[in-house]
C-alpha cells in the first residue's frame, strides 16, 4: 500500500509544517511537543516508503529500527505537550512545576530497559498509545464541553482512538489492510491540526 504510505507522508509533513508555524508564531512551548512529535512521524512515514521502493536489507532494517524507536519518542513528546496543556489550563497557583511536563519522555528509558523483549515491547506501546489518547480524549472532552471550539480538537483524538482500537484489534489492519489505519491516521491529524488552528485564532482574536 504504497499510496497510503505516500499519503501519510504528506499529511504528516503539512502537520508538522503546521504546527512548527504554531510554536513560532505563538511562542508556545505547548506546540513544540507536537511540532517534534510530527517531525518524527514524517521521518518514520519516509523510511517506510524506502523501505517499500527499495528491496534491500540494510535498508529495510534502518527502516524498522527508525520506526520502533521514532514511535515511542514521537509518543513521549506528544505526552509532554499533553501534560503542558493540563497544566496551562489550571490557574497559576494550582499549575505544577514545568519539569513536570518533561517526566513522559522518561518513557523512552523504559522502552529501552526491555527492547529485547517483543512481547512486552508490544504491550508497552499498547499502553503508551491507550494512555495518550485516553488522556487527550478526556482533556479534550471537558475543554469542548466548556467551549465548543475545541470540537474539531475533540473528533480528531475521536478518531486515533478508532484507529486504535481497530489496529490493535483485528490483526489484518496491521497488514494487508493497513491502509485503513492509515487513512484513519492522517483524516485524525487533519482535523486536529485545523483545530488547534481554529482555537488558536480565537484566543488570539479574544487577547486583542
Amino acid at each position: 500500500m504504497v499510496w497510503a504510505t505516500v499519503l501519510l507522508l504528506i499529511i504528516s509533513g503539512y502537520v508538522a509544517a503546521k504546527f512548527f508555524a504554531l510554536t513560532n508564531k505563538r511562542g508556545r512551548l505547548k506546540f513544540l511537543g507536537l511540532t517534534v512529535a510530527s517531525m518524527i512521524f514524517t521521518v518514520m512515514q519516509f523510511s517506510v516508503l524506502l523501505n517499500h521502493l527499495m528491496a534491500d536489507p540494510n535498508v529495510t532494517v534502518a527502516s524498522e529500527f527508525i520506526v520502533e524507536w521514532g514511535h515511542i519518542t514521537s509518543l513521549a513528546f506528544v505526552l509532554s505537550s499533553l501534560a503542558i496543556f493540563i497544566r496551562e489550563s489550571k490557574p497559576v497557583f494550582a499549575q505544577f512545576p514545568m519539569i513536570y511536563t518533561a517526566l513522559p519522555l522518561l518513557i523512552v528509558i523504559s522502552y529501552l530497559l526491555v527492547q529485547d523483549t517483543y512481547a512486552i515491547k508490544t504491550w508497552l506501546l499498547i499502553i503508551y498509545q491507550g494512555g495518550a489518547i485516553t488522556v487527550a480524549f478526556l482533556m479534550y472532552s471537558i475543554y469542548t464541553y466548556r467551549r465548543p471550539k475545541y470540537a474539531f480538537i475533540l473528533a480528531g483524538v475521536i478518531i486515533f482512538l478508532i484507529s486504535y482500537i481497530l489496529f490493535w484489534s483485528i490483526s489484518e489492519v496491521q497488514g494487508s489492510y493497513q491502509w485503513i489505519w492509515k487513512l484513519l491516521v492522517g483524516a485524525a491529524m487533519i482535523i486536529s491540526i485545523f483545530g488547534y488552528e481554529q482555537t488558536e485564532t480565537q484566543v488570539a482574536a479574544n487577547t486583542t
